[in-house]
């Protein structure tokens, strides 16, 4: 799964200390997701979504076939 993060994030202006703590995660949780070295679960996945303004996790993260 690779994801839009720091794409949508540098949109928005706000850096990843910001997006972490509106995400109510850890700069180093939110490093390793923006950077594909792991899944969210589905909570922090939404958790991400709702702090980027986003209407649909589709807009934030690709989902593989």
């Amino acid at each position: 799964m690779m994801n839009n993060i720091r794409q949508l994030r540098e949109q928005l202006d706000i850096s990843q200390e910001q997006l972490a703590s509106l995400a109510d995660i850890s700069v180093e949780e939110l490093d390793d997701i923006e950077n594909n070295r792991t899944i969210p679960s589905l909570i922090t996945a939404n958790n991400i979504k709702n702090a980027l303004n986003e209407d649909f996790i589709a807009n934030v993260f690709i989902f593989d076939d």
